[in-house]
């Protein structure tokens, strides 16, 4: 019992510390953004290896750590309210994380569900991801929201911010659910780490 409170209490404070670190991300040098950030994906590894015997795929972290760097480096170059081809890179931003994050939740969930018995199509499965991840980047408003609101920042640039931002999130959700499947489907990625049940 003593192990299962401590195990919550880590998965608290992940959450909590990866709460706090995309709060403040956008204020702080990309030496330390790159530094927490490859820390954070080390301890999701090494929880989930440790505690649920589940090895994440190495090439799906180091896409959402890419992910992190698109806002890391948007943030060093003063590239946030700049165009960037034909969007502003705050809209480029937002599609690419999506695109480069999507393809670890999917595997996540195909994994999850797989491991509680259920047997779906990749299709349905990526179809539930997407809605998970949008509700991500959902919650990712609202911190952005209790930074503008309760922290003095400056994340929220006009009337449409918010709902131009979850438009090109789901852009994003929707071509990296595209990716993921094609990833999934094209390599024995997810079959080699499947629970048992999953291959009956």
């Amino acid at each position: 019992m003593n192990l299962r409170k401590f195990q919550a209490a880590g998965v608290l404070l992940l959450i909590l510390l990866g709460s706090a670190f995309l709060m403040k991300m956008c204020y702080l040098s990309l030496v330390f953004n790159s530094i927490f950030g490859l820390g954070f994906l080390t301890a999701v590894y090494l929880y989930c290896r440790t505690r649920h015997d589940l090895t994440i795929p190495l090439p799906l972290l180091a896409l959402v750590f890419v992910a992190l760097q698109v806002d890391a480096l948007g943030n060093y170059f003063h590239m946030y309210g700049q165009h960037f081809g034909p969007m502003q890179y705050d809209e480029f931003a937002h599609l690419m994380v999506q695109v480069l994050a999507s393809p670890l939740i999917v595997w996540l969930m195909r994994y999850a569900l797989a491991r509680w018995g259920y047997h779906l199509p990749l299709k349905l499965t990526a179809f539930f991801s997407a809605t998970t991840m949008f509700s991500i980047s959902a919650a990712y408003e609202i911190i952005e929201l209790w930074d503008e609101l309760y922290a003095g920042g400056k994340r929220i640039w006009g009337l449409y911010d918010t709902a131009t931002d979850l438009q090109w999130d789901l852009c994003g959700i929707i071509v990296g659910t595209v990716l993921a499947c094609c990833i999934l489907r094209s390599t024995e990625l997810e079959s080699k780490r499947l629970p048992a049940a999953s291959r009956a």
